[in-house]
């Protein structure tokens, strides 16, 4: 009889615990098992998001590798034409299985070379997109077997044909991977949320939990005031340190800023340059930024570069100041030549992005000049040119977009990118203008969403083409800002405006006799 009494009140005293325990590792493992579930479905939406980015890629790649063996194949170069040959076979085997995978699944090769399952997409959306894509790829690719698989010599007409069909489809398969992307990554983004959901109902439940038991176990021990007591010094240690440790990154990220700041070239150096009238704006959108831009001089050459980093803040930032300190280094061992300079600069960031283990790269272009000559290479936005001597319309002056897609490929993002880099040049006259500038200002949005344009930047350099550089800067940032109004600025504004000076006549020497 003593023995029951005694199992009772035991029971009794510790059945709130047992209860809260009970509870507690319910909702832990209800949180757990889709927590798991979920988040292996990420994983396999992370794959299939980073191959469909990939697909506008490859898609690319193989409009280029078509050229280039129209272009060597009419030149009678074998060597370069069976290289051309094997590039198109390497980006059509990727883009026709990896499109098959997202229509019915299966192993296709990743972004880093290893097998990988690939699911079939599962939105009525994307099963649109990828069905599109199908519908203009099995022509194209019924005209590329016949030039991939080819042994000995590639029929011309066959390629032309192939060419033309690339030209009139490719823009269009390259929306539908971008909106395939998009889509893929709209449907992780709900998985995300739902998850976050689910654990945030978890912990509240678990935490209601913990204060019941918190609460019952307060009421039973005593000794609980000391512990509290000695938890709170703990939790005030910590928030000590936390803080201490919050002053220093913000310290980092402040000197990583000036260090930013530091090295934009100064107004002083902008005007020791006697043939160009430059000047520069860049805002970052956050207190570090991932623009990049820079106006160096040597030996009688004056070298400009214009670069964006993926995203920004301070990995970014410190990813710009590598570019420019690797810009410097080359420009000061006299390298002269597009395609060795960017293969250089491009192992020596791609080497240290591969030891930050960060996906960041960057668009870059650089543009050089010397005697009214000005060579640009790199992929970056369109260069815009005004010229100011068309006898057509003098005040009206001709505006020129350069597309620079052609010119070169986003630094840090593949080991060797020398079969992308091109150069080319223009001539500029007295009083013609180049603007260089980053997506932040063609696509800084206002309250409506719609988009500064390049149109829009275009017409304001226009209409102000007879002042000075700066002049024209201050107007092209003044209507972006007018723009922009209220709204958000989500992204690094950077501008550049160059202009060649008149050539001032010499004054005549008369002979008094």
């Amino acid at each position: 009889m003593v023995q029951h009494n005694l199992s009772f009140l035991m029971q009794k005293k510790y059945r709130t615990i047992v209860i809260s325990v009970a509870l507690f590792l319910t909702f832990d493992v209800g949180v757990l098992i889709p927590n798991v579930i979920i988040s292996s479905r990420l994983k396999s939406d992370a794959i299939s998001i980073n191959l469909a980015g990939r697909q506008r890629m490859l898609s690319q790649r193989t409009v280029k590798a078509l050229f280039k063996m129209y272009v060597t194949d009419r030149n009678d170069d074998e060597i370069a034409a069976a290289r051309a040959q094997q590039e198109l076979a390497l980006v059509y085997r990727l883009f026709d299985e990896t499109l098959a995978g997202f229509n019915a699944g299966g192993i296709v090769t990743g972004g880093n070379g290893d097998p990988v399952f690939l699911p079939a997409v599962e939105s009525e959306k994307a099963k649109r997109f990828v069905r599109q894509a199908l519908e203009i790829w099995e022509p194209y690719k019924e005209k590329l077997n016949p030039i991939v698989t080819a042994q000995q010599s590639i029929d011309y007409e066959q390629l032309k044909e192939a060419i033309a069909y690339a030209s009139e489809h490719n823009l269009q398969l390259l929306d539908l991977m971008n909106s395939l992307t998009y889509e893929l990554e709209q449907i992780a983004n709900r998985k995300a949320g739902y998850l976050q959901r689910i654990q945030m109902g978890g912990l509240i439940l678990a935490l209601l939990n913990f204060f019941i038991l918190l609460s019952h176990t307060l009421k039973k021990l005593q000794r609980a005031d000391s512990e509290l007591a000695k938890a709170n010094s703990e939790i005030m240690d910590l928030n000590d340190r936390l803080e201490a440790e919050n002053v220093r990154l913000s310290a980092e990220v402040e000197i990583t800023r000036q260090l930013q700041q530091m090295i934009l070239p100064k107004q002083e150096e902008l005007q020791q340059i006697s043939e160009l009238d430059i000047a520069g704006f860049m805002e970052p959108a956050a207190e570090v930024g991932g623009d990049y831009y820079d106006v160096l001089q040597h030996n009688g050459r004056v070298k400009i570069g214009i670069g964006d980093v993926t995203g920004h803040g301070l990995e970014s930032g410190v990813l710009m100041i590598m570019v420019q300190t690797a810009v410097r280094s080359l420009m000061e061992n006299n390298e002269t030549d597009p395609i060795k300079f960017f293969k250089a600069l491009n192992r020596t960031i791609y080497d240290n992005v591969q030891r930050m283990k960060s996906d960041k790269n960057l668009t870059l272009m650089l543009l050089d000049y010397h005697d009214g000559i000005l060579s640009f290479s790199g992929q970056h936005e369109h260069l815009i040119v005004v010229r100011s001597n068309s006898r057509a319309r003098p005040a009206d002056p001709l505006v020129e977009q350069i597309d620079t897609i052609d010119l070169g490929f986003p630094i840090g993002l593949e080991e060797d990118i020398t079969d992308f880099v091109a150069s080319t040049r223009v001539h500029l006259h007295p009083g013609d203008i180049v603007v260089l500038y980053t997506d932040g200002i063609t696509e800084a949005e206002n309250i409506d969403k719609v988009q500064y344009g390049l149109e829009r930047l275009c017409n304001v350099v226009k209409r102000n083409w007879q002042k000075t550089a700066e002049e024209i800067r201050q107007a092209a940032i003044e209507d972006l800002r007018q723009h922009i109004a209220s709204h958000k600025v989500y992204d690094d504004i950077t501008l550049l405006v160059v202009k060649r000076k008149a050539i001032e006549a010499k004054p005549s020497l008369s002979l008094v006799p």
